[in-house]
């Protein structure tokens, strides 16, 4: 085994733990929050249905309380996650050995890149502390998130060793991202009744969930490609 396939493998092995370590530690900082809804300051907790991941990293939870081990745990580990993905993504055009590959691999990376540096801005840049420059963050993460998608997507579908499935699934949950996407910048606006809150929330709750997921399923996937070299 070459130092090359050592170093692509520690890569995309990075890119994965970028993922699991996130889930682990916003759930802890679900269990940290204190409480407070944008429409019930008295909800007890983190909601699952009507707080958004924003709200972890609130420095004041809505219900006027410090937050700061939600803020904590969330922070540090969506600033991991977006080195990791970084890192993941400038290395990603290594994975693909075609002209053809390479061809979408490489705006896959540029898009990468910047939705992992913009997940890094929203962990730095609290919802509370900066809403505008916050939202920035969240849109234009969520939108290059995207063009990553279909890019990658499309890079896998034109590499012969490449099992089409893994582009499917990337392309399948590019769709659903676009739903989202959708939904934040033209459903209805969170703060006008519960019932837009809920829509927003839970929506954003699908796509992160399903993005980890498929991240994960990307990574085992490369690394199956990479033990065929």
């Amino acid at each position: 085994m070459s130092s090359k396939i050592d170093w692509r493998r520690y890569v995309v092995w990075l890119g994965f733990l970028g993922a699991l370590q996130f889930f682990v530690l916003s759930t802890l900082a679900m269990r940290y929050y204190p409480g407070g809804t944008l429409h019930d300051r008295g909800t007890e907790g983190y909601s699952f249905l009507y707080n958004y991941f924003s709200d972890l990293g609130r420095t004041m939870s809505w219900s006027g309380e410090l937050n700061t081990w939600s803020n904590l745990f969330f922070g540090n580990s969506l600033t991991l996650a977006g080195v990791c993905l970084t890192i993941f993504f400038v290395g990603l055009p290594t994975l693909f050995k075609t002209d053809e590959g390479r061809l979408f691999a490489v705006p896959a990376a540029l898009a990468g890149v910047v939705a992992a540096l913009c997940y890094i801005g929203i962990a730095q840049t609290p919802l509370d502390v900066n809403y505008f420059r916050h939202t920035l963050f969240v849109r234009a993460g969520f939108i290059a998130f995207l063009g990553m998608s279909v890019a990658y997507g499309l890079a896998i579908s034109n590499e012969p060793r490449y099992p089409n499935r893994y582009a499917g699934a990337f392309l399948a949950f590019g769709a659903l991202l676009a739903i989202q996407i959708t939904i934040m910048i033209f459903g209805p606006r969170s703060w006008t009744s519960p019932h837009a809150l809920f829509l927003q929330a839970s929506a954003q709750k699908v796509v992160v969930y399903a993005e980890l997921l498929c991240m994960s399923y990307q990574c085992l996937g490369a690394l199956r490609v990479l033990g065929r070299d």
